[in-house]
């Protein structure tokens, strides 16, 4: 293709990229899709690691704020659901409310947390932005509040 042919774009992470070079775009898919791979973890991993790109810092910190609150909720749900805790020494047996209760908020949030794992690493190695409904504003404010702090 001549020059005249290839038109630039802008790119989601601020660089310039000839339209039929995809290879810039495809790093990024790929860096945000890594973003989540290890939930919570690889989330702070990239947000150390990448200091430049805002798209992947967003997936970084959301993966990271997503997931983390997730990982204290599950934490929360899979105590109440012990049955070492709540059940069997209390008379109820295994139909303690507490246990109930407990099992099904660990279901619950089982489902949610794989789900949203998988739709997450989808999208964004697509290239496909996606906030996850307050999870994604908190992470754009708490991005907002560390690069300020720079």
């Amino acid at each position: 293709m001549g020059s005249s042919g290839e038109k630039e774009k802008k790119a989601e992470g601020g660089g310039k990229v000839a339209k039929g070079d995809s290879d810039a775009q495809m790093k990024q898919n790929k860096v945000g899709l890594l973003c989540y791979a290890g939930f919570w973890v690889t989330g702070i991993i990239f947000l150390v690691i990448e200091k430049k790109n805002r798209v992947v810092r967003f997936h970084a910190m959301q993966a990271l704020v997503t997931f983390g609150i997730l990982q204290i909720i599950w934490g929360i749900a899979s105590t109440f659901g012990n049955p070492l805790v709540w059940g069997l020494g209390l008379g109820w047996g295994l139909f303690s409310p507490l246990l109930i209760a407990g099992f099904v908020v660990f279901g619950i949030f089982f489902t949610i947390w794989w789900v949203l794992w998988a739709v997450l690493m989808y999208r964004t190695y697509h290239g496909r932005m996606y906030r996850v409904p307050l999870f994604g504003d908190l992470a754009e404010k708490c991005l907002a509040k560390l690069d300020a702090e720079k």
